[in-house]
């Protein structure tokens, strides 16, 4: 209410005044930790997921280099591959989409499964 109450209440409608006052910013002040712990959430998460790609992608390096070494596969046959599969989701840009299924081979085929982009 502001002046209004002021005139009419005085020191009643100030301290109404300041009542109001306060309660807006306990409010705020509660929204700005909610923000901050959601804010907090996210970064921990993208922590977590930053960790967890490097793990993969030590993971794909050292199988990489262990194929080639043992002489599973060579170099260019990986490489080969890796662009077969990257075409599967339609677009080869180096990336695979998120929404898959994998398809196991049949023992007949023996060859490497397929998957199928939902």
């Amino acid at each position: 209410m502001g002046w209004m109450r002021t005139l009419l209440l005085g020191d009643i409608g100030n301290r109404l005044d300041i009542a109001d006052t306060e309660v807006e910013i306990d409010r705020v002040k509660q929204q700005n930790r909610n923000t901050a712990n959601r804010l907090r959430h996210k970064e921990e998460k993208i922590d977590q997921l930053t960790c967890e790609l490097a793990e993969q992608r030590l993971a794909t390096q050292a199988l990489t280099r262990f194929l080639i070494a043992k002489n599973l596969i060579s170099e260019q046959e990986l490489n080969e591959f890796i662009q077969e599969v990257d075409s599967e989701d339609g677009v080869v840009d180096g990336k695979l989409n998120a929404s898959f299924t994998y398809k196991t081979p049949s023992k007949e085929s023996g060859g490497f499964g397929k998957i199928e982009w939902t």
